[in-house]
C-alpha cells in the first residue's frame, strides 16, 4: 500500500515537473499557441523486380533508337540527293521550251467562173464546173385578216337554218326555191333552193315524221328579221289543205345578217394589199421553214427559189370588227447546193495556177446573176471567188534543223527560207539560250 502511494507521487510529481518547462515558454511566448498537423507519410511502393525477358525488350528499344538515330542522316541526304535530281531534269530536260510563230508570204487570187447546180448528178465534175443539188418544196395555206377602210349604203336579209318535217304520208314532197316559211308573229322566210321532204316511216301502223334540213332568207332586209329560234314554222302554200297541218319547219340557231344602212367594206386598195400581204407572210414562212429544216451545210443563195400561188380567195364580208380575210395557198421550191463543192472547184483551179503544194488560208464566195429551172432541176449562177494562199512549209523538217541551236542561228536559218515574212522566236524559261534536243519541246505555229 505505501509502495504504490509512494509510485503514485513519483508518477505525479514527473508530470509535475514535466509539464513546468512548458508553463514557462507559454509564459514567454504569450497566451497564444500556433497548432501544427502532423500527417502520416505515405509508404513507397516497392520496387517490382523485372525479369529477365522484360530487360531484354527494354535493351532492344534503346538499341533500335539509337538505330534510327543513325539512320536519319542517310535517309535526309538521299531526299537531297533525288530532290537535286529532280530539280536538274526539270531544269535541262522538261522545261526548256522553243515557241516560233512564223508568217508565210500569201499570195492573193481572184476567179470568176459560170457554176451550174443539178439535182440529177452525184458528185462534183470539176472539168465541166458542175456539183450536186437537191431539190427542196412545201406546200403552205393560211387566212389572213385586213381592215376594211371603204363605206357602204347596203341592204342586206337575214339568213339561217330550218328543219321541215312531214308527217303527211310515206311520199316525198318536193318543195321549190323562194318557198315561204312564216313565223307565228307574221315574219316570212324563202328557202334559198328547192328541196323534197323525205316521206313519214310508217312504224307498227305508225306515222313517224321525216325531216331535211335546209337554208332560208328573209322576205325583206332589216334588222327585224334577226330573230332567234323559231319552235314552229308554217308553209302557206299549203294552208287550206290537209298537209298544212302535217308540214312544218323550225329553227334551232338564230336568223342573222339583216341590215340597212353603212358598212365597213373592203376597198380596191385594201384588197390589192391584202393580197400583197398574204403573200409575203406566206413568202416569209416558207423562207424561215426552209432555212430552219435545210441541213447546214447546204447553201441557198438568192434566185433559186420558186413560189408559186395554187389558190386565192378574197372574203368582202366584214365581220363585227371590220375586218375582211384572204385565203391563199401556196407552194415554194428551191435548189440548194453545199458551198464545199463550189470550194473544190475553186481549189482545184487555184491550184493549176500556183502549185499542187499550196494550201487555201481564207476565201470569199459571191453569187451573181442567178437563174433557176426547177423543173430541169437546174441552177446556174456565177460565181466570184478571191482567195489567199500559203506555199508550203516543211514544219518537221524545219523543227529537225534548228535542234541546238541559239536564238541568233535560229533567226538566220528562219529568214533564209523562201516565202516566209516574218517569224518570232521564244525560248523558255528565261535560262534557256538554245532550242531543245526533244523535238516534242519545240512549237512551230503558221500564219
Amino acid at each position: 500500500m505505501f509502495y504504490q502511494n509512494k509510485k503514485s507521487e513519483i508518477k505525479n510529481k514527473g508530470i509535475a515537473e514535466a509539464s513546468q518547462p512548458l508553463l514557462s515558454e507559454r509564459g514567454k511566448i504569450g497566451k497564444k499557441v500556433k497548432m501544427v498537423d502532423i500527417i502520416r507519410p505515405e509508404k513507397k511502393p516497392e520496387k517490382k523486380t523485372k525479369t529477365p525477358q522484360e530487360s531484354g525488350k527494354e535493351s532492344a528499344k534503346k538499341e533500335l533508337k539509337k538505330e534510327l538515330k543513325k539512320a536519319k542522316p542517310k535517309r535526309l541526304k538521299i531526299v537531297i540527293f533525288f530532290f537535286f535530281g529532280f530539280l536538274i531534269y526539270l531544269i535541262f530536260w522538261v522545261l526548256p521550251r522553243a515557241e516560233i510563230n512564223i508568217t508565210t508570204k500569201k499570195t492573193s487570187l481572184e476567179l470568176i467562173e459560170q457554176i451550174e447546180a443539178a439535182a440529177n448528178i452525184g458528185t462534183t465534175v470539176i472539168s465541166n464546173k458542175q456539183i450536186p443539188a437537191e431539190i427542196f418544196s412545201q406546200r403552205k395555206n393560211n387566212v389572213f385578216s385586213f381592215l376594211a377602210t371603204g363605206k357602204k349604203n347596203v341592204e342586206r336579209k337575214a339568213r339561217g337554218e330550218v328543219t321541215i318535217y312531214n308527217t303527211y304520208s310515206s311520199d316525198g314532197q318536193p318543195l321549190v326555191a323562194n318557198t315561204r316559211l312564216l313565223t307565228p308573229d307574221g315574219k316570212v322566210f324563202h328557202l334559198e333552193k328547192s328541196i323534197v321532204v323525205p316521206g313519214a316511216k310508217i312504224i307498227e301502223g305508225k306515222i313517224v315524221s321525216s325531216s331535211i334540213k335546209t337554208t332560208v332568207v328573209a322576205d325583206k332586209a332589216g334588222q327585224e328579221y334577226n330573230i332567234g329560234p323559231v319552235s314552229h314554222f308554217t308553209i302557206p302554200g299549203f294552208q287550206g289543205s290537209e298537209k298544212y297541218q302535217s308540214f312544218y319547219a323550225k329553227s334551232d340557231t338564230p336568223m342573222t345578217g339583216g341590215f340597212v344602212g353603212e358598212v365597213a367594206v373592203p376597198s380596191e386598195e385594201d384588197i390589192k394589199k391584202a393580197k400583197e400581204n398574204a403573200e409575203k407572210s406566206l413568202r416569209d414562212y416558207f423562207n424561215a421553214f426552209f432555212y430552219s429544216q435545210i441541213p447546214k451545210d447546204f447553201k441557198i443563195i438568192d434566185g433559186a427559189d420558186q413560189f408559186k400561188i395554187l389558190k386565192e380567195e378574197v372574203n368582202e364580208t366584214v365581220d363585227e370588227q371590220g375586218n375582211f380575210s384572204v385565203f391563199i395557198e401556196a407552194e415554194a421550191s428551191t435548189i440548194a447546193f453545199r458551198q464545199d463543192d463550189v470550194l473544190s472547184i475553186f481549189i482545184s483551179l487555184a491550184k493549176e495556177k500556183l502549185g499542187a503544194d499550196f494550201k487555201l488560208n481564207n476565201y470569199e464566195i459571191s453569187y451573181n446573176n442567178t437563174t433557176s429551172n426547177l423543173d430541169k432541176q437546174l441552177l446556174n449562177t456565177l460565181v466570184n471567188f478571191k482567195g489567199t494562199f500559203q506555199p508550203p512549209f516543211d514544219i518537221n523538217q524545219f523543227k529537225e534543223r534548228i535542234i541546238g541551236k541559239n536564238e541568233l542561228e535560229l533567226k538566220t536559218l528562219i529568214f533564209s527560207q523562201a516565202n516566209i515574212e516574218r517569224a518570232k522566236v521564244s525560248l523558255r524559261p528565261f535560262w534557256v539560250k538554245r532550242a531543245p534536243n526533244n523535238l516534242k519541246k519545240i512549237s512551230i505555229e503558221l500564219e
